[in-house]
């Protein structure tokens, strides 16, 4: 997903409203209704063999819940990795898969409590929090090395910046913005920085910060409503939403071009390939496309149901 406004939203006085808010930008894409699109030429227009990790929406009307499943870019092959505890239900959302491709980091929101970030093995196997704390977690990031997890942790009511290892140990703190709210986290191909989106005073804008909390600042800001930024591989290029548009930063001319065109559907969380040719993007309501680095071509995953929030799964 892209900015996570709705989690923002959460009274953490109050975490029986946290799991009806969890979904919140979900269920707006679900409201809509469906494009048809064909299943046949969007096959032929993907690429075999590669996969993305996507949350699946439950039930039929609505429901806030939802379950991360695996899935080829033809739609087939489709493979659950999450499913509903045996408490009840739940809502995992924002996906991020392990530069390895064994582990899926995501947060996960059930009745009554905030959300918090778990992993599990993309099998499904080996399901676990990443930290214990009681304070929600959401939109967590690998490094490029596998070995740390950014995510955003509230603290009071707003929504800081956290890196901890990935086994939840050296919890560290990046920002301290009691006016703002940070989220959305993407790491730079050296891992030296990390890319975020800031939301103060209804207003999104796109940061950057050292990954040691260092040299926090404005990457992208201005009259536009800038978020979910998504570092490519080559360190030069990153893909943001702008205005509800697809749209891409480059470093080289340090400006920002839109990749997809305007419309009444709104577009959420770019993310790419790992060779850095083509991004995986939500499309309202709940559609998965894949289009190439230039904008070029964007072609639906033909799935059943409704999806949303595309991970690429490295090749391994």
């Amino acid at each position: 997903m892209g900015s996570t406004r709705g989690f923002r939203l959460l009274a953490l006085g109050a975490p029986a409203a946290a799991f009806l808010v969890v979904f919140a930008v979900s269920l707006a894409a679900f409201r809509l209704e469906g494009r048809e699109h064909s299943a046949t030429s969007a096959a032929a227009a993907l690429a075999d063999g590669e996969r993305l990790v996507l949350t699946l929406a439950a039930g039929s009307f609505e429901p806030a819940e939802g379950y991360l499943a695996a899935a080829s870019l033809d739609g087939s092959q489709v493979t659950p990795i999450t499913s509903a505890p045996a408490s009840g239900l739940a809502a995992d959302v924002s996906a991020a898969v392990s530069p390895d491709g064994r582990t899926v980091a995501f947060a996960r929101s059930v009745p009554g409590e905030p959300p918090h970030v778990y992993l599990a093995g993309l099998d499904g196997s080996g399901l676990r929090r990443l930290t214990d704390g009681p304070e929600a977690e959401i939109a967590p990031a690998w490094s490029p090395d596998g070995t740390r997890i950014a995510f955003s942790r509230a603290d009071g009511d707003r929504f800081d910046l956290f890196v901890a290892s990935a086994d939840g140990s050296d919890l560290t703190r990046l920002t301290a913005t009691p006016r703002a709210d940070e989220d959305g986290a993407s790491w730079s191909p050296n891992g030296e920085q990390i890319a975020f989106t800031r939301f103060a005073r209804d207003d999104e804008d796109v940061w950057v910060v050292d990954a040691d909390g260092t040299d926090a600042h404005a990457l992208v800001r201005g009259p536009h409503e800038d978020s979910s930024p998504a570092w490519a591989a080559d360190g030069a290029r990153i893909a943001i939403v702008r205005d509800g548009r697809v749209a891409l930063f480059t470093f080289e001319d340090f400006d920002v071009a839109f990749l997809t065109d305007a419309g009444p559907a709104k577009d959420a969380g770019p993310h790419w390939s790992p060779d850095g040719s083509r991004i995986a993007f939500t499309r309202d309501p709940g559609t998965i496309l894949v289009m190439g680095a230039d904008g070029s071509n964007p072609t639906p995953v033909p799935l059943e149901g409704r999806a949303t929030g595309a991970a690429w799964v490295p090749a391994g």
